[in-house]
């Protein structure tokens, strides 16, 4: 019997780390498709928000015309005080609906601009009115 020629014995090991590499390149596009994914979904959810943000910007705005006009220049707190704004109604301005968001008032601050509501989901929210100029 002759002994093995040297080379023998090359071939399993070379293809285990080829398979190993294979392997690993293809959990890494997987981790990057991945954390593609989540940033993509957060933009989207961010979108969404800022989407109903407006939505109830608008809302209270347009709920705030004519003789509610007047209520945006004291606090929230005051409005249902006798003769403080004629002809106004304070409950437009408590309560809306934007889309598929109900609200409701919290607080408004004339100084700030800024509105505070609570939503449906009763996460609470602060919108600058500001931010549509």
């Amino acid at each position: 019997m002759a002994p093995p020629p040297n080379g023998h014995g090359f071939v399993l090991p070379l293809s285990l780390s080829c398979s190993a590499l294979i392997l690993l390149s293809s959990l890494s596009l997987q981790t990057l498709a991945l954390h593609r994914h989540l940033r993509s979904r957060q933009a989207v959810d961010s979108a969404v928000a800022e989407d109903a943000e407006q939505a109830v910007r608008m809302d209270f705005l347009q709920r705030a015309s004519g003789a509610n006009a007047c209520l945006l220049a004291w606090p929230s707190q005051l409005w249902l005080e006798p003769n403080l704004c004629p002809g106004s109604t304070p409950a437009r301005l408590q309560s809306g609906l934007s889309g598929a968001l109900a609200w409701t008032l919290k607080a408004w601050d004339p100084s700030r601009r800024w509105l505070q509501i609570q939503r449906t989901d009763g996460r609470a929210v602060a919108i600058d009115l500001e931010a549509t100029r």
